[in-house]
């Protein structure tokens, strides 16, 4: 993936700022539901630190209490990561009005990269059957591992961000003639069912097995008291987008990834 300097920039919408409760719940269920092993709060930005899988758990992120920041507070957060063996990184969503650290991240040098959307959706109406499940997070983690190739080293950190996870989880797995075509993770939290790490074998992909994997997790959700479903996905990825379309998100807002150097 290529990254420079001011590339996929995230635009900050100060209309979106006047549902900042709503957005910041959002967020606030997904760290939740993408647990990191240390949390530190530094001018009220949330520091995620973890072993380095997923930006999203290790990455400063902007709150609704986050202050602008000057170069020597850039300097702490970025000496918290380098302490923790991890590059520093910056997610900054679109609601929080934040342009001048953005700026001074900008002229810091920090790469911008992977502009992303977080859609939600209703789960008010009727739904279907539950999806079928693995019996635990390792049992999930090798379907997701062949259906998205991913096996690397690091899918030991993945399985322990998955052994964090304290809210209630289902472990989707959606399988027809071969066992391992499609899988998921729903994670309620209070209200709100996020969807992550969807997957679907390269060769079994646009058959709509991914659809039927989604709809399953929204049913689950529904019927456990989840009235919003929510995800993230990145703003390249046009297919998944408009998966999720099909199935009724719509966009929320936006956020983008600042990266320092090593």
């Amino acid at each position: 993936m290529s990254m420079g300097k001011g590339a996929c920039r995230v635009s900050y919408d100060v209309a979106v700022h006047t549902r900042f409760p709503m957005s910041q719940a959002l967020e606030n269920a997904a760290f939740s539901a993408w647990p990191s092993q240390h949390c530190v709060d530094s001018q009220g930005w949330l520091l995620r630190l973890d072993r380095g899988y997923t930006k999203r758990a290790n990455s400063a992120n902007a709150t609704e209490h986050s202050r602008v920041l000057t170069d020597r507070d850039v300097e702490a957060i970025e000496a918290r990561f380098r302490d923790s063996g991890l590059v520093p990184i910056f997610r900054l969503p679109s609601f929080a009005p934040i342009e001048d650290t953005d700026r001074l991240l900008d002229a810091r040098g920090y790469l911008s990269c992977d502009a992303s959307l977080v859609m939600t959706r209703s789960l008010e109406g009727a739904w279907g059957a539950d999806p079928a499940c693995a019996p635990d997070a390792a049992g999930w983690l090798d379907v997701f591992q062949k259906a998205s190739g991913k096996c690397g080293d690091d899918q030991a950190v993945h399985l322990e961000i998955l052994h964090r996870i304290a809210a209630p989880c289902a472990w989707a797995v959606h399988s027809e003639s071969d066992p391992d075509l499609s899988c998921g993770l729903g994670v309620l939290v209070d209200d709100n069912l996020g969807l992550f790490d969807i997957a679907t074998r390269v060769d079994f992909r646009r058959q709509g097995h991914a659809q039927k994997l989604c709809e399953g997790l929204l049913a689950w959700g529904a019927r456990r008291g989840a009235r919003t479903a929510f995800l993230q996905v990145v703003a390249t990825n046009t297919s998944a987008i408009r998966l999720y379309e099909k199935l009724g998100f719509k966009l929320a807002y936006r956020y983008g990834y600042r990266i320092g150097e090593a």
